[in-house]
């Protein structure tokens, strides 16, 4: 098992494969990776306008608006979806999708997952000070991002625990059980989860 603590100073700022905008890159595996070669992907992006977003063959989206007012994206010839504040939304990355903004800018944090090779997952934990939730994900690999709000966090019931701020990031390689705790705060945490039994191509 292994056990990555991110902070913002390691996120890395890249275009939009559209090259519309930019994104905040927290996390990529293979570590490095662009994209057309990851296997998942976990970024920010801040969204000024309404626009077109990237698309993204062969990859599996699930979106989850942070900030602003809330969007809708318009998937041409499948309907649309008017996003609710973290609450995460999946869809395929083939698809040709329009993001209009609610009226102010927006802040959204995407995964994204190869189809062939991983099958991601998302929540959101909304933490009151004193309370903590254990995460037994059956996956591979497990990443904590927090919102708002400090956590503390212990891996197979380790004595070690990690203390993760706001705005950093936590990465579990390897099927772990996570507790994660709100010890002095009211906290937010974001949960992806990326499960490893699609048979990956040779």
């Amino acid at each position: 098992m292994q056990i990555r603590h991110l902070r913002p100073s390691d996120y890395r700022v890249m275009p939009w494969k559209n090259g519309l905008g930019t994104t905040t890159e927290i996390a990529v595996d293979p570590p490095g990776a662009g994209l057309d070669d990851f296997v998942w992907r976990l970024s920010i992006a801040d969204l000024a306008a309404s626009g077109p977003f990237s698309t993204f063959p062969g990859i599996e989206r699930i979106i989850l608006q942070t900030e602003g007012d809330p969007m809708e994206l318009v998937h041409e010839a499948r309907g649309r979806r008017r996003l609710s504040l973290l609450s995460p939304y999946r869809f395929d990355g083939a698809w040709p999708t329009h993001g209009e903004l609610g009226g102010t800018p927006a802040r959204d944090f995407n995964v994204m997952a190869r189809q062939a090779h991983v099958r991601p997952s998302a929540a959101v934990h909304s933490l009151a000070r004193g309370s903590r939730v254990c995460l037994c994900l059956a996956a591979e690999t497990q990443i904590l991002h927090v919102f708002r709000g400090k956590v503390v966090i212990r891996v197979d019931g380790s004595n070690t625990a990690t203390d993760l701020l706001g705005a950093e990031t936590l990465i579990v390689e390897g099927q772990a059980e996570i507790e994660v705790a709100a010890d002095v705060e009211d906290a937010v945490v974001f949960v992806a989860a990326f499960d490893g039994s699609r048979p990956r191509s040779a």
